[in-house]
């Protein structure tokens, strides 16, 4: 695959965020994955100070819902075929993230949880994202990184409950843009009946207005899923990515893949030296 063909050079113009309205551009080096948590840490030493957990009660009175921070990212995380974790992105969104800590499901906090930007409301993203070492309900937002926002609020149950920081509002108005080339694996040859690390590299470049991580998801054939590959970087800057992956050799060839939600890079590993009655035997997955 040429480099021509990897990623399409980003159309949306990212200069057009010289227009920001003062009251935002006043806010700088906010961080790419950003987080109004105090508690949590973000890419950057700039997060808001304040911490206002929404609550709301059900008809009797119990199951308080509490969304304990927010945050935004280039990438979501989601449960493929609801088990493995997987690179949720699409081009020219972003993703406003809702972490709430409650004993309602999934699905209620979901039906009953907007937000709204500029008095339009945000869609939810495609996949949602799944912690699975947490008790929060994460639900993601898809919001757009061509346009600009003034002000933005969270309601839940139809009643609105918290305006979004002007931290949050930066981060959304200065999004990351990231750019994939020069991908490459090696080595191309496996001998058949073995077991390695193979080593994945690409050039990464941020050409957005803000500082942010990128995220992708590498499999091969050693064991099922994939593993997630995150970069961060500076507005402006370029730097080259390495990650090792197993592989076993068999059949024919190794298919390694590179999956960054927006696009998707494959490479053939060849098997050489088939053994036909050989007792030599190929490692299970582990």
């Amino acid at each position: 695959m040429s480099k021509d063909q990897l990623m399409p050079p980003n159309e949306h113009a990212c200069r057009r965020r010289q227009f920001l309205k003062t009251s935002v551009i006043t806010a700088v080096g906010v961080s790419g994955c950003l987080s109004d948590n105090s508690g949590s840490p973000a890419d950057s030493a700039t997060h808001s100070p304040e911490t206002q957990p929404i609550t709301s009660q059900t008809s009797d009175g119990s199951e308080p819902v509490n969304i304990v921070s927010l945050s935004v990212t280039d990438y979501i995380v989601y449960a493929l075929a609801g088990v493995h974790p997987h690179v949720h992105r699409r081009k020219d969104k972003q993703y406003l993230t809702l972490s709430v800590n409650s004993a309602l499901s999934r699905d209620t906090i979901q039906n009953q949880l907007r937000v709204n930007i500029d008095g339009e409301s945000v869609p939810l993203a495609e996949s949602q994202p799944v912690r699975w070492r947490n008790e929060t309900i994460d639900i993601a937002f898809a919001v757009s990184k061509t346009e600009t926002f003034d002000s933005g609020y969270i309601l839940y149950d139809q009643k609105k409950r918290q305006s979004l920081s002007k931290t949050i509002l930066t981060r959304l108005n200065t999004p990351p843009v990231f750019e994939v080339s020069e991908l490459s694996v090696s080595p191309r040859e496996l001998r058949a009946g073995t077991q390695r690390e193979v080593t994945v590299s690409f050039t990464l470049t941020n050409t957005g207005d803000g500082r942010g991580t990128f995220g992708a998801s590498l499999s091969g054939n050693f064991t099922s899923g994939s593993q997630t590959v995150t970069a961060t970087l500076d507005s402006d800057s370029e730097r080259n990515v390495t990650q090792n992956t197993r592989v076993i050799g068999r059949n024919d060839t190794v298919t390694i893949r590179l999956d960054w939600g927006v696009d998707e890079w494959m490479a053939d590993i060849s098997i050489i030296g088939t053994p036909i009655g050989s007792q030599t035997s190929t490692p299970a997955p582990k």
